[in-house]
């Protein structure tokens, strides 16, 4: 019994022993092992791959030529000196792979490898073999890598043990590199040149174009770039408001056109239009008349504002006489035209009266009245009934005129004949009835004083051009003027005179 027990303790003693000693016993195994492993791979893990071989034309990378046992450094591959392997000729060469690791190390491998000939690019070899007549000896074709072409699926298998838990750490680096070379040739883009071909017109800057202009052409909006194009509106442009707009003008030359988008901008310069109505303008004393009376006055923006530079509302008629004023004619955009203004303010005082005119009635017709009266005036033929204007003409200075009426004068149809001069002197009136040649009796008188003066002289009438004679005296029936005293008849002649004158600027 004690023998059994004795062995028992022994046997449980050694366990013990055993069980402690047997981990430190594999630690130093382990740690043989890796030294071992480490004094094959050197001290970074890497090592150069042994019998590489690499089809033709294929791309290449140094992962292709070392193998990585660990990452613990990091390597970082490269051909050496960026001299990448060439794939493009069949044989046996030489490159060299240099590491770059985490500790600031680097190691370089130089790896042997063969390239396999691709059948894609050399589907049949043997024709090259019949080529030089001369080199029969057949013996040299083997020479060529063809019969290690079977052996091009199974190069890259031969060392995938070792590398299949690395596999998926290689391409991390070389791969953002290979795509860099094949974009290049993307770059050149050979479109561009294209459009400067066509090109046959550009664009003007700053275009300016006025108001309402109806008359634009393409050319102010684009310049030719080559001789005989030609141009034309693919938009009509607007020019009814003021601001910027655009149109597009089209170019074409054979069969090449270009449609090109212009900016410009719709201003407006240009003046009003003005002119007067008369060019001798005769009015009363106190006589109202408005600007707008006295001129005609246009502009291309359709409105016009006119009044007097003076800021006066109306004519100053206040003081008989020659006088002028400024009359300005202003846009809707402030464009301002001016046109000095003449006038006459007719008084009765001191003025004179002339013969009435004559009429050759041999001469005459219902549309020509000719005749004389004081030289240097103009004459005017107004109807008895309407007071219609059917002519007006200027006296030469002989005295002698010829009317050219508007309308003929139907027979028994009276006219009133009468001459003013330039300063505001008037005639006395010829009633001239169409159709009668009777001889009338003459009465022609002159005011030599003032109208609130009762005397009058008698003047000498005017010398009668040749079969002319002297138109009838004015009608005791006329209307007068307030003057009830027999010797008014020269002044109703002279105010009838002037009011046929200002018939013709009676305002509306």
């Amino acid at each position: 019994m004690y023998m059994k027990e004795k062995t028992i303790s022994i046997m449980l003693v050694c366990g013990l022993t055993f069980s402690t000693v047997s981990p430190v016993f594999a630690e130093e195994m382990t740690s043989q092992q890796d030294t071992q492993q480490q004094l094959v791979l050197g001290n970074h893990g890497i090592e150069a791959k042994q019998n590489v071989q690499i089809t033709q034309g294929r791309h290449v990378t140094p992962t292709d030529f070392v193998q990585i046992y660990s990452q613990k450094y990091k390597p970082q591959l490269t051909f050496k000196d960026g001299v990448v392997a060439s794939t493009e000729t069949v044989g046996t060469f030489e490159t060299t792979i240099v590491a770059e690791y985490n500790d600031g190390t680097t190691e370089e491998f130089t790896v042997s490898y063969t390239i396999l000939a691709d059948p894609s690019i050399t589907p049949d070899p043997d024709p090259v073999t019949p080529t030089d007549p001369e080199e029969g000896q057949e013996p040299v074709t083997p020479v060529d890598p063809e019969p290690e072409t079977p052996v091009t699926p199974d190069p890259e298998p031969t060392n995938p043990e070792p590398e299949t838990p690395v596999t998926p750490v290689q391409p991390v680096d070389p791969d953002p590199v290979t795509p860099v070379d094949p974009v290049k040739p993307v770059d050149p883009v050979k479109p561009d040149p294209k459009p400067e071909v066509t090109v046959l017109a550009t664009a003007k800057t700053n275009v300016t174009v006025e108001l309402n202009d109806s008359a634009l052409l393409p050319s102010q909006f684009v310049s030719r770039n080559a001789h005989n194009v030609k141009l034309s509106f693919n938009t009509q442009p607007v020019t009814n408001t003021l601001g910027t707009h655009s149109v597009q003008i089209l170019a074409s030359k054979g069969s090449a056109t270009q449609t090109i988008t212009v900016n410009y901008t719709v201003v407006d310069t240009t003046k009003p239009f003005i002119q007067p109505q008369e060019d001798i303008f005769y009015v009363w004393p106190n006589d109202e008349w408005t600007a707008e009376e006295l001129v005609t006055a246009t502009d291309n923006s359709g409105f016009v504002k006119v009044y007097f530079q003076n800021g006066q509302t109306l004519l100053d008629t206040t003081t008989p006489g020659a006088h002028s004023t400024v009359i300005v004619a202003e846009d809707a955009n402030g464009n301002i035209s001016t046109i000095d203004f003449q006038y006459q303010v007719i008084s009765v005082v001191g003025m004179m009266l002339y013969s009435s005119p004559t009429v050759n009635f041999d001469k005459s017709t219902d549309t020509d009245i000719y005749g004389g009266t004081e030289p240097d005036t103009t004459l005017f033929v107004i109807t008895e009934d309407s007071e219609e204007l059917l002519a007006e003409t200027r006296v030469d200075y002989s005295g002698a005129y010829h009317a050219v009426l508007s309308r003929p004068l139907q027979p028994g149809e009276t006219a009133y004949l009468i001459a003013v001069d330039d300063n505001g002197g008037v005639s006395d009136v010829t009633h001239y009835t169409y159709g009668s040649k009777q001889v009338p009796e003459v009465k022609a008188e002159s005011i030599v004083k003032s109208a609130t003066d009762s005397q009058t002289t008698a003047a000498t009438p005017n010398n009668d051009p040749s079969n002319e004679i002297v138109a009838a005296k004015v009608d005791k029936d006329l209307p007068k003027t307030g003057d009830s005293s027999s010797k008014g008849l020269t002044v109703i002649g002279l105010l009838l005179s002037a009011t046929a004158l200002l018939y013709l600027r009676k305002r509306s």
